[in-house]
């Protein structure tokens, strides 16, 4: 069964980084790209994934506040959301364990990097329901 990601991030190169990533640790899977917060939430009143990948730091609505608004809906209360950023501090780790984050990355360099990091997550994150 494909899991579906849900990416959330200003910056496309990040997305081509993350597709790549999850096509080494080899799950099917379907990913879904959002560049900010507003256009993911329009995307989750009509998509559940089954785990969202974060971006902190984008324009407009930041990924704090978008990750309040996705736990504030009841259907995706329990949906793992993992906040990302180049520079992940002990303040918006803080912040987002708060807001319900299942978990604060520090976004790594490299494919291979995530691809690791992806492969510890999956199990515990995207376990079937």
């Amino acid at each position: 069964m494909k899991k579906h990601v849900l990416l959330i991030d200003d910056d496309e190169d990040e997305l081509t980084l993350f597709i790549d990533a999850l096509s080494q640790v080899k799950i099917p899977y379907k990913c879904t790209w959002a560049k900010n917060g507003e256009q993911a939430l329009k995307q989750l009143l009509y998509l559940t994934p089954d785990i969202i990948f974060l971006d902190i730091n984008m324009p407009g609505m930041n990924g704090l506040e978008c990750l309040a608004a996705i736990k504030q809906q009841p259907r995706l209360r329990d949906c793992p959301v993992i906040l990302q950023s180049t520079a992940m501090t002990a303040d918006w780790r803080d912040k987002g364990t708060r807001l319900g984050a299942a978990s604060c990355l520090a976004k790594p360099n490299t494919s291979s990097e995530l691809a690791s990091i992806l492969t510890e997550i999956i199990p515990t994150g995207l376990t079937a329901v």
